[in-house]
């Protein structure tokens, strides 16, 4: 039996924003870069080079720390697109917590990495042993690598929720979305001095520009087109 009920609107003001965090990791991730130099080595953890990084503490301090909010805005983008995805999906499926989960422990481990990251420069300030420091680099920078791992089932589960549903995002940003499957694991892979070294910052501009283009293509989204299929959804409750 199919009951026809009407369909609500997407939500409070406040949820109807929250893809905005998607681009405000964008600008985090963008401003952190810009607060602090580069180490020597490239793109490694400060405290691989504790020389170097007793005369960066401040400026390191500062990165993370908006690294950190980089990674609470990620995990409220993921909250976000889970959110969107129960709205636009029938129930019983299991994408919007593939996203959720997915999205959590990315931006999880990359508070964890900064966490790790602040430690170590706050050792160094107070003289702690070298050896120590590079402790502390080691476990950030492998944080960082692993912290794209759980991102291939956010990608999925929004690529393949946005396939079924056809409307919520356009072609070719679902392909890019779910284009970022495999780039999330080759992005794990990128470790220093590894084979795929070179695909880190690739990485890192990958999920900057989809983080920009996702949010922004939801918040461009009429309100309607993220509303509950209430339908459908009816229709498999009495079923």
């Amino acid at each position: 039996m199919t009951i026809a009920m009407p369909t609500p609107a997407a939500g409070s003001s406040a949820v109807r924003l929250l893809p905005a965090a998607g681009p405000a990791f964008a600008v985090l991730m963008v401003l952190a870069a810009l607060t602090c130099p580069m180490p020597p080595g490239g793109d490694v953890s400060p405290a691989s080079q504790p020389l170097w990084l007793a005369d960066h503490v401040g400026p390191v301090i500062a990165q993370s720390y908006l690294r950190a909010g980089a990674a609470l805005a990620f995990v409220l983008f993921a909250v976000a697109l889970a959110g969107v995805l129960r709205r636009v999906l029938p129930p019983r499926t299991v994408l919007p917590d593939a996203a959720l989960i997915g999205g959590t422990l990315t931006g999880g481990l990359l508070l964890l990495s900064q966490a790790a990251s602040i430690a170590a420069a706050l050792l160094v300030r107070t003289g702690g042993a070298p050896d120590a420091v590079r402790v502390l680099g080691a476990m950030q920078d492998a944080l960082l690598n692993l912290s794209s791992l759980p991102a291939v089932l956010l990608f999925a589960a929004l690529g393949l929720g946005a396939l079924r549903t056809g409307r919520l995002l356009p072609r070719w940003l679902t392909g890019l979305t779910l284009l970022g499957v495999p780039f999330a694991v080759l992005d794990t892979l990128s470790y220093d001095s590894g084979p795929l070294e070179s695909i880190g910052i690739l990485g890192l501009v990958f999920f900057l520009a989809w983080s920009l283009l996702v949010g922004g293509a939801l918040l461009a989204r009429p309100v309607t087109d993220l509303a509950v299929p209430m339908t459908s959804r009816t229709t498999a409750e009495v079923s």
